[in-house]
């Protein structure tokens, strides 16, 4: 189950970043069929010092690589009144730009 979720996970962060196998295998000096191995769950031991070295080229964090659902993941704000303040400040002059055009 870990590795089907660990190879799900890293074939769609390779995509995402719009990466092939062979670009992602180049990057952390793996063979592209060791990559296509990790993405369909058939390399039994990939190392730590690689799965890093993944989590780093796709730009994220390693245990992304073995959540189940990692699109889930959630990541709250704290906005203070001053910050909404300012936002719809911002938005304000971009209305009036958009509209004088």
């Amino acid at each position: 189950m870990e590795r089907e979720i660990l190879a799900q996970n890293i074939r769609r962060y390779r995509k995402s970043a719009g990466m092939t196998q062979k670009t992602l295998a180049k990057k952390i000096s793996l063979t592209p069929d060791t990559i296509s191995l990790l993405e369909l769950g058939r390399q039994k031991n990939p190392g730590l010092k690689y799965l890093i070295a993944i989590s780093r080229e796709l730009n994220v964090k390693l245990f992304q690589l073995f959540m189940e659902n990692s699109e889930d993941l959630n990541i709250n704000l704290i906005v203070s009144d001053q910050n909404v303040e300012n936002l719809q400040r911002i938005l304000d002059k971009i209305e009036i730009a958009i509209i004088r055009k």
